[in-house]
């Protein structure tokens, strides 16, 4: 094989195209005998509209963010078990800023992601996060429908 994977990262925000795009990730490192990263970014956006929708402070919020995407990161762990070594993080900020410089500081060789996330009519109006992972990722990235 001419492009060695030996690093693939999945991008999860919990919704059903992400999570099979997880489960892609999994095969495909397990055939390639690859490392996976899991990722999960907390838009710091919607972390803040998040807040003042519920009336809570922005702590709080962040608290239940965070359990989601540590419950969506172990459900990839799950499918992962006993067929590759994964990390998984969660990190804080714009998703597709954040993604691509996690894929560029950890040197991974394909980003896989869902075609659709969880962002809903707000896509629409700022562009959705794969497409722009897409546009500025200097390595491959595998869109799951």
């Amino acid at each position: 094989m001419k492009y060695p994977l030996r690093k693939i990262m999945v991008a999860t925000d919990g919704s059903e195209p992400s999570m099979r795009a997880a489960e892609m990730a999994v095969e495909m490192a397990h055939h390639y005998g690859a490392e996976l990263l899991a990722v999960h970014v907390v838009d710091e956006e919607v972390l803040r509209e998040f807040s003042r929708a519920l009336s809570r402070d922005e702590e709080q919020a962040r608290q239940t963010l965070a359990a989601d995407a540590e419950k969506y990161l172990r459900e990839i762990r799950a499918l992962a078990e006993q067929k590759v070594r994964i990390t998984t993080t969660v990190e804080y900020g714009t998703p597709h800023e954040a993604l691509l410089r996690i894929a560029q500081n950890e040197k991974v060789d394909l980003i896989v992601m869902g075609k659709k996330g969880r962002r809903g009519p707000r896509r629409v109006l700022m562009g959705s996060v794969t497409q722009r992972v897409i546009d500025l990722a200097e390595i491959p990235v595998l869109v799951v429908k």
